[in-house]
């Protein structure tokens, strides 16, 4: 990727993390990197940090000349700055934006930028609860996925380009069209965020908050750390992706249903057991990074795999999940025994 001149449009988190591994990814020191934000105050901060080397005057100006252009915004902000820009950029410049949804900003590039330009929709799958170019990190995109979505008129030397940004700052690429993206992203990411929030909202109303956020530890702390997510990205990530996160939405709350039948009925005791079991057996295979393509379409195939669970996990919670099936005949007062005084 051979650029020398990128305008990073909003210096927040993203904008000023792209910034500064830009900067620090091999071979890009002769890359000016031209900012803009309407706070003043976020320009100079980023300036500062050398996450962008100049201030543009406006949006207008910051991207002239621009090989490359990334919009950095808040998601109902990226109409106005594609309308404001389009006008200004230089022919075959390549553009590409960061928002957490995908579809309505494919539909306003097909609308407003022009022929002469290749836009290239993208998603880094990493930040943090922390905002502004103050929390942001040359290494934030490190191992993370970068989501891809080609317009149906950018060139092929296009999408390369950004796959190519996305390998600069550490991260993987990851193709999707918006729909798949924008489904994907409503239960992985946008519906976590809705239900810390939930959570601690319900939590912090209630009359005993003040002795309960005294006991309130690191895991409610981290169930709720989303709560924290910034309002604005928030928002307008319920206002472009509506119909998919209340299809998540919807589906938590049957879940909780689920577990609310099992935990309101004794004699689905063991049918909490078993749910439990297995979801720790899921979670952990997880986090030990049994995750993609290959391993859902095993679990999903119906394909008897014997064996496949002690592969995974050495056996430890494979027998664990035995035991507890073994065990179910077992009157409810001799296992809670047995878990208490340990087997004899």
């Amino acid at each position: 990727m051979h650029m020398s001149h990128v305008a990073i449009l909003g210096t927040g988190l993203i904008g000023a993390s792209i910034g500064l591994g830009l900067r620090a990814a091999e071979g890009t020191g002769d890359i000016e990197i031209v900012g803009f934000d309407t706070s003043r105050e976020r320009e100079r901060a980023a300036e500062r940090r050398k996450a962008i080397d100049r201030r543009g005057s406006s949006l207008r100006d910051a991207v002239q000349g621009a090989s490359l252009v990334v919009i950095s915004t808040p998601v109902l902000a990226t109409r106005e700055v594609m309308e404001e820009i389009a006008s200004a950029l230089a022919v075959g410049a390549i553009v590409t934006d960061t928002c957490s949804t995908k579809a309505q900003v494919m539909s306003w590039a097909e609308e407003l930028l022009p022929s002469s330009v290749n836009f290239v929709g993208s998603h880094p799958m990493a930040g943090k609860t922390e905002f502004g170019p103050a929390a942001a990190e040359a290494t934030l995109f490190q191992d993370a996925r970068w989501v891809i979505v080609p317009s149906r008129t950018a060139s092929s030397a296009a999408v390369e380009t950004i796959a190519g940004l996305a390998t600069a700052l550490g991260a993987k690429p990851m193709y999707m069209d918006a729909a798949e993206h924008d489904a994907y992203a409503a239960a992985i990411s946008h519906l976590p965020m809705f239900a810390a929030s939930a959570l601690f909202r319900l939590v912090r109303d209630s009359e005993a908050w003040p002795e309960m956020s005294l006991l309130a530890a690191s895991g409610f702390k981290d169930t709720t750390r989303l709560a924290g997510t910034d309002e604005l990205m928030a928002h307008d990530i319920a206002a472009t992706n509506r119909e998919q996160v209340i299809h998540w939405l919807q589906r938590l709350r049957g879940a909780l249903y689920d577990i609310e039948d099992m935990i309101a009925d004794p004699d689905r005791s063991e049918d909490l057991l078993r749910y439990l079991a297995q979801l720790n057996i899921d979670h952990i295979a997880y986090h030990d990074g049994q995750v993609g393509r290959v391993e859902i379409d095993q679990k999903g195939s119906g394909i008897p795999m014997p064996g496949m669970t002690d592969m995974l996990l050495g056996g430890a919670l494979s027998e664990r999940l035995r035991q507890m099936t073994e065990d179910s005949d077992e009157d409810t007062q001799t296992r809670q025994r047995r878990r208490f005084f340990g087997r004899r």
